[in-house]
């Protein structure tokens, strides 16, 4: 019995201090939850005071923030449907060139599209409608615009669409990177792969294309069209190849550029022979063309009397199934053709 007393004993003596610690556990959690929750609700209390002052600024574009850094270099301009510009940011007035109150509630195509022809004006305005119906399909898109000094760039859009209350699109906001150094660069490298570079005329590949191009459109519209070949030969007086082939060149094909019509192309297929294709031309008009062309270039020679250049031309005109290698093939024919009657023509005045 005695036993069984101090095993209860010592049992409630463990329960008791077990408890005790419990209770000194349990009261010191407590506090710590308690100034937890104090943070907590002081945290919330200066978050709501800072959403507060936020919220009673004005910021019309807050989802571009990202983008409106003092060092930012994007263009930010908002359009709305009828084309009137709605915002603009910092960066946008400093590239533009124009105060925020000569662009803001101003049409587009009256200040950073201004002055440019018809035709791309309203190719802008295709783009701006087409980008109010088909968002998704023009998410981005590249276009040339102008400064207030009338310079042109080029600027690459990202667009995101906004929504009035029907679901109905009331709003382009775009963010504009500034890349006209790039498409000079392009437009350089395209002049180099496409024009001969001493007088800037279509070199023989791209002359070819667009007589490929040219017949196809001529077999669809069943219409007509010419092609003409000149050689420049027999010079008289030149110092040397090196000045006929740059000087006196470029000034043979500005005759014949000034001579053409804006729909004609021009194009050098070797030093010395060039190709003239002409549409909408049967090849009675070609003929005459060509021959009004010798006389200019012949009225050239005779001002100047440093050099002399013999001008031959052969014409060839499109007949049905022909293709751009059956037109030069003729038209190399015809001029070879009349090369030699202008050489027998010489012999007979020489023998007489």
């Amino acid at each position: 019995m005695p036993e069984n007393a101090d095993y209860l004993s010592l049992l409630h003596g463990i329960f008791f201090t077990t408890t005790i610690l419990f209770m000194i556990l349990s009261f010191a959690l407590v506090r710590r939850i308690a100034r937890l929750r104090a943070k907590i609700d002081c945290f919330r209390a200066q978050i709501n005071e800072q959403t507060k002052a936020l919220s009673k600024k004005e910021n019309p574009l807050k989802y571009l923030k990202p983008y409106e850094s003092e060092s930012s270099k994007s263009i930010i301009v908002s359009v709305n449907s009828n084309h009137k510009i709605t915002y603009v940011n910092d960066y946008a007035e400093e590239f533009f060139g124009f105060t925020r109150t000569e662009l803001v509630g101003k049409n587009v195509f009256q200040t950073i599209y201004i002055g440019e022809d018809s035709e791309k004006g309203s190719e802008h305005k295709n783009i701006i409608d087409q980008i109010l119906t088909y968002p998704r399909m023009y998410l981005e898109n590249e276009s040339e615009a102008t400064k207030k000094n009338g310079e042109k760039v080029w600027i690459s859009w990202t667009n995101r669409i906004v929504y009035d209350e029907k679901g109905n699109p009331k709003e382009i906001r775009s963010v504009g990177f500034d890349i006209t150094k790039r498409k000079q660069l392009e437009q350089q490298l395209f002049s180099l792969s496409s024009y001969d570079s001493v007088t800037q005329v279509y070199n023989r590949e791209s002359f070819l294309q667009a007589g490929i191009k040219e017949l196809k459109r001529a077999e669809r519209y069943n219409r007509q069209m010419s092609l003409i070949i000149m050689r420049f030969d027999f010079f008289q007086d030149v110092q040397s190849e090196e000045e006929f082939s740059d000087e006196i060149l470029k000034d043979i094909i500005g005759i014949c550029e000034k001579s053409v019509r804006e729909t004609d192309i021009i194009g050098r297929l070797n030093d010395i022979e060039f190709g003239i294709i002409l549409p909408e031309t049967p090849v009675e008009k070609a003929l005459f063309f060509a021959e009004q062309l010798k006389r200019r270039i012949q009225e050239r020679n005779l001002n100047n009397k440093g050099f002399f250049i013999n001008t031959s031309y052969g014409v060839a005109e499109k007949t049905k199934d022909a293709t751009i290698d059956t037109l030069l093939t003729k038209a190399f024919t015809a001029l070879k053709s009349n090369e030699k009657s202008s050489a027998q023509q010489k012999r007979k005045g020489v023998k007489k």
